[in-house]
């Protein structure tokens, strides 16, 4: 609980009243602050959402999520069974689905709600998909399935096919909802049975993981003949934007729907929980560009150039914090790589050799890196083709600060290499003549600049968070 400890301290922020977040593992590639951080921005409340990576102890976090006054959080994977537990109360829709995703503070802890089911209809609703009176076939029977299984009989589907490659998991699904429902509109069937399921045109429903992961391979059935009944196939994964099982519905003739919009409508039904709020049309479809940038755009990787002292890799760990990316510092790879730090590098082998460590590094990590934030030297772009590759790594913001605020960052000697053995008038001017001959460099290999002489690493870490999200710009 130690992480999560320091996490909330580590964004304790006199800006924000009050805090929301996420509990999973692995979730540093969640893209739920994205949604959640856009919507405070642009509804001018004063709260941040954190990702936190729980390994264990989940009620002990609970409690501390709790006690630190965490308004709302959300569960994903492993725990929205297991945090089931540890709640006040539950709403009635997610014990008949058997698993949370959504925790709403109360006096004395958080009521559970589950909003997958809400924000799987709400996108097939904006895609021009009606459930009522479809016909449906859904694949798999895990944990994602029950409230895949709910949502069609909530909204009023006439039929539901689980195919499932062990049978007692699909009919323990159909028993549940069949008897929640009072109905038998859902059939469980063994994937050796698909054939059973009558011809003509239904919504197809992947509900494994399968394509998640590269190297997977195909869809629990592989007949391709069995996807010409597919008029849609809708996948909850959305990244990858197209599986194999949504390449083989379109190459069918089916229309192809993957599972962004769900994690887009599921979030902000959580937010409007949390606030007793209703979020604009508008403000929705601008979070939606946001996250499919974010998601399939080279755009994904933040890249940051600056002087020295400007402050990378601060806003680089804020950041990879913040929107759950990864974080690596050029240098600090290549002094891993020689055995010695970049002052021994300069003194022992020479500045050229060093510059071309750092061109080797970017070719290698080139078309390599997603959900990253990259802090440079401070003389990776000099060279043209560092400029020319790091623009193609991702979206490169500028860390520009005056002379004099560099010279009072960097006085106190770091062991930077090209300013090591000068103090006063001689570092002073030191600093002056490079950065004379650098901030051309850095301003053209910019796509934007951020001015960080009057603010602090974490409120540039903001700014950067902001325009990856398009959360910057009033959108009401």
């Amino acid at each position: 609980m130690e992480i999560m400890k320091y996490a909330i301290e580590g964004y304790r922020d006199v800006e924000a009243l009050e805090y929301l977040g996420i509990f999973g593992n692995p979730i540093k590639h969640t893209l739920s602050p994205i949604i959640h951080n856009t919507i405070s921005r642009n509804l001018n409340k004063n709260m941040r959402y954190i990702p936190f990576q729980i390994t264990d102890n989940l009620g002990d976090a609970v409690k501390m999520a709790h006690d630190a006054g965490i308004v709302g959080l959300n569960i994903t994977v492993p725990y929205k069974q297991q945090v089931m537990e540890y709640l006040v109360d539950i709403d009635e829709a997610a014990k008949v689905i058997g698993a949370v995703n959504t925790l709403v503070r109360c006096n004395k802890g958080y009521k559970g709600y589950n909003t997958d089911m809400y924000g799987l209809a709400k996108s097939l609703v904006s895609e021009g998909v009606k459930l009522e009176g479809a016909k449906v076939i859904m694949l798999g029977a895990g944990g994602a399935a029950r409230a895949v299984a709910y949502m069609c009989l909530k909204y009023g589907a006439d039929r539901v096919y689980i195919v499932n490659r062990t049978f007692e998991n699909a009919k323990n699904i159909a028993d549940d909802m069949n008897a929640a429902f009072d109905c038998d509109k859902i059939i469980p069937l063994s994937a050796s049975d698909y054939y059973i399921i009558p011809n003509g045109r239904y919504i197809m429903i992947q509900c494994t993981s399968v394509g998640l992961h590269e190297g997977d391979g195909l869809p629990l059935i592989s007949d391709e003949s069995f996807f010409e009944k597919a008029e849609i196939g809708v996948d909850l994964i959305y990244n990858p934007a197209k599986t194999p099982f949504l390449k083989l519905v379109e190459e069918n003739g089916g229309k192809a729907i993957n599972g962004l919009g769900m994690l887009l409508h599921q979030g902000v039904k959580a937010y409007e929980l949390w606030n007793d709020v209703e979020i604009s049309e508008k403000l929705i479809k601008n979070i939606y560009k946001a996250l499919c940038r974010v998601s399939y755009d080279n755009t994904d990787n933040i890249v940051l150039v600056g002087y020295m002292g400007c402050g990378k890799s601060t806003v680089g760990r804020f950041l990879s914090m913040a929107c759950g990316y990864d974080f690596i510092d050029t240098d600090e790879i290549i002094e891993k790589r020689e055995g010695m730090s970049t002052s021994d590098i300069f003194s022992n082998k020479g500045e050229e050799y060093f510059r071309k460590l750092e061109t080797e590094l970017l070719r290698e990590l080139k078309g390599k890196l997603k959900n990253t934030v990259i802090a440079t030297g401070g003389g990776m772009p000099v060279k043209e083709e560092n400029r020319a590759l790091l623009k193609e790594l991702g979206k490169v913001f500028y860390l520009k600060a005056s002379l004099d605020t560099t010279y009072q960052r960097v006085s106190g000697g770091t062991g930077r290499p090209l300013l090591d053995d000068l103090d006063g008038n001689s570092l002073y001017n030191k600093i002056k003549e490079m950065t004379a001959i650098r901030t051309p460099i850095y301003t053209e290999v910019a796509d934007e600049i951020i001015d960080t002489n009057e603010i602090s690493e974490y409120e540039v870490h903001k700014v950067i968070a902001a325009s990856m999200s398009s959360y910057a710009k009033d959108v009401e």
